[in-house]
């Protein structure tokens, strides 16, 4: 039986999308070397890593092979784990035992992927220095600060203070840009930066105006109040709020079994008695969503989704709360057809030849289907067409006290049958 040792370390971490010079360790073999032709990388996550072996020198040369992406890896922070092969001229092959792991880190290497409104969008032709609206930017890579400029057209015209977009001082659009103006904003994250097209709509002054009455901060409506900037709470049930409307630019509007209304402006979360709802695209709840879908195929129900909320929110890796769920209709399929299956669930259609064989490799190389289904259904592409079909949020459901649990769950916003409970219901235990 051949022996063979391995001395020496690698580099602790990596640059995200390193390439093949960009990142270089060495490893001294020793032992039974007569034959060997070649070493692999295997594991996890071997067809990220690149072996060259220089017989000469009985050195191993370990350098970036398929490049490892940070936002690929569902937000936790990767570690790229793997242990070599020895291939000898003979046919044979020994795999050593140590296996090695290196941190994939991030870096701003990705520009801003989109720009919309938060709030707002619209200005009445003549109105001088007007708000136009709050504005919302993603980028996988940073929460900002952000900067905005403009063409040379628009540029003695408009202004973001803060994330408001505004027209100058002094300044107005006319009617004959009515009823919408295309604004071209270049948005920089201090590193990179990219161009996109803002419709604002632009009304006459003899258009009937609409004014949203949005919950402000310090104002209580109807039990609702902001907590902070992005939440709003309210001892109230899902159940009583009859009616749960997305209108676009993050404002929802909500209805009682009372008839009155709320309307809430740029909220990423509304905490009930009974649980929350979060309207963001790539929140945790979102993500959990995702997750369900990718592995199960359904949507979560709400008791589910706050669970695995839950969990993530406590500090639990996506790829162990993953792991734990119950095995979904994809766990009896190959390899090639469960990544065909989950390219169909989260982006909505069949993946090229090149992510078909990439991900059925990783698959083949070790990687746990948990951790695909995490790589999937939390890319910013599935995570974006989820949110554009659940433009009224996510429902988790959060019965309070320990004698709460026969409470049922009422599905979500708009579900309920009124102010009231149900007839089996008991007495809430706060």
């Amino acid at each position: 039986m051949r022996m063979v040792t391995a001395t020496g370390s690698l580099p602790a971490s990596m640059a995200e999308n390193s390439r093949l010079g960009d990142w270089v360790g060495t490893l001294a073999l020793a032992g039974d070397l007569a034959g060997l032709t070649g070493i692999e990388a295997i594991g996890p996550h071997g067809l990220y890593v690149s072996v060259r072996w220089d017989a000469a020198l009985s050195l191993a040369f370990v350098s970036p092979g398929a490049l490892a992406d940070f936002e690929s890896f569902g937000g936790a922070m990767p570690r790229l784990a793997f242990a070599l092969r020895l291939n000898y001229a003979d046919g044979t092959m020994l795999d050593l035992p140590t296996t090695y792991q290196v941190t994939v880190l991030d870096r701003d290497d990705t520009a801003p992927t989109a720009l919309r409104f938060a709030t707002g969008g619209a200005v009445t032709a003549g109105a001088i220095g007007a708000v136009i609206g709050t504005l919302a930017v993603t980028d996988p890579d940073t929460d900002g600060p952000f900067t905005f400029t403009f063409a040379e057209a628009d540029a003695w015209r408009f202004e973001v203070v803060g994330n408001t977009l505004k027209l100058r001082d002094g300044i107005s659009l006319g009617l004959d840009e009515a009823p919408l103006h295309p604004l071209v904003i270049e948005v920089s994250d201090g590193r990179q930066s990219a161009a996109f097209t803002l419709d604002l709509t632009v009304r006459t002054p003899e258009e009937q105006q609409t004014v949203i009455p949005l919950l402000q901060p310090g104002e209580t409506q109807s039990g609702f109040s902001l907590d902070g900037d992005t939440q709003a709470t309210a001892l109230r049930e899902a159940r009583q709020v009859v009616a749960g409307n997305a209108y676009g630019g993050g404002v929802v509007q909500l209805v009682l079994g009372t008839g009155t209304e709320v309307w809430l402006g740029g909220v990423e979360r509304l905490v009930l008695a009974d649980g929350y709802v979060e309207f963001t695209a790539d929140g945790v709840a979102a993500r959990a969503a995702a997750l369900q879908v990718a592995l199960h195929g359904g949507e979560a129900g709400g008791a589910a989704l706050a669970q695995h909320a839950g969990e993530a929110e406590a500090g639990i890796g996506w790829v162990e709360i993953a792991a734990g769920m119950a095995p979904g209709p994809g766990a009896m399929l190959g390899d090639a057809d469960y990544v065909a299956l989950l390219f169909q669930e989260m982006l909505d259609r069949a993946p090229t030849a090149a992510e078909l064989a990439l991900h059925a490799g990783r698959l083949a190389s070790g990687l746990s289907r948990a951790q695909l289904a995490v790589d999937v259904a939390m890319s910013p592409d599935a995570l974006a067409l989820q949110a554009a079909e659940n433009e009224a949020g996510y429902w988790a459901f959060q019965p309070p006290g320990s004698g709460a649990a026969w409470r049922s769950d009422p599905g979500g916003l708009g579900t309920g049958g009124g102010a009231g409970g149900q007839a089996t219901d008991g007495v809430w235990v706060m």
